[in-house]
């Protein structure tokens, strides 16, 4: 294979939690239009509500709690096997406990009025704004067969050596890989018993790896290299 044809090297960032608030911006301005049409109903208001509502628990969810694929299916298992336990027990037992708690919740004239709506966007946005202009100059990594660079301004700019590294995409979190696509790229050593750098919240990544890897599968690499950084292995963990 012509190694023209090849991709000379990719740029990728790494963003705080704050990256995953992107629903709630784009929906509070999608609800504050629609509502501002005044063609909704009480009803049509209600749904825009408790819509929003649930956007901005799942974002919340998604910033401060990690779940992996195996808590998602356990929460979603948990969730509907709970769902079919209270219908049984009104159903069968006729406990109308939960049934009641169903009528308060549904009896709730839950309206979130435009203006708020919008103006949390504005300010999360220009909250954002910032976030992708400091990822910009502080997390940016620059990865080409040769090496791998950092770029902080105004503080460093570190570069590691190729030394025939081994790439790992993780997705620790299903909701974060469902709403931006990203995960955590972790760079080891050609040993692969020496962790060289993790990057994480890296959005894309999903479609973003396998070019990753044909960028570090370049050029191969020669055994005295392999040799080199094994050694500067042993010598780290002694």
């Amino acid at each position: 294979m012509a190694l023209s044809k090849k991709p000379a090297s990719i740029t990728i960032f790494s963003f705080p939690p704050f990256l995953y608030v992107w629903p709630v911006i784009v929906f509070g301005f999608l609800f504050a239009g629609i509502q501002s049409t005044e063609w909704l109903g009480d009803n049509g208001l209600r749904a825009v509500a408790w819509t929003y509502l649930a956007i901005m628990s799942l974002v919340f969810v998604t910033m401060g709690v990690d779940l992996n694929l195996r808590a998602s299916i356990f929460c979603l298992v948990l969730f509907f096997c709970s769902w079919f336990g209270i219908l049984w027990l009104q159903g069968v037992k006729e406990i109308k406990f939960f049934g009641t708690i169903g009528a308060f919740i549904r009896e709730i004239d839950l309206t979130i009025p435009s203006s708020f709506m919008a103006t949390l966007s504005f300010i999360l946005l220009f909250i954002y704004l910032i976030m992708l202009f400091m990822a910009y100059f502080n997390d940016r990594y620059r990865i080409t067969h040769n090496e791998i660079e950092h770029h902080v301004f105004g503080y460093k700019e570190d570069a590691i050596g190729r030394g025939a590294k081994r790439v790992r995409a993780e997705y620790p979190d299903l909701l974060e890989l469902l709403i931006c696509g990203s995960g955590t790229i972790r760079i080891f050593s050609a040993t692969g018993n020496k962790e060289l750098l993790v990057i994480q919240n890296v959005p894309l990544l999903v479609f973003r790896k396998r070019k990753i890897c044909r960028i570090l599968e370049t050029v191969a690499i020669e055994t005295m290299q392999i040799e080199e950084e094994y050694d500067e292995t042993d010598e780290g963990d002694n």
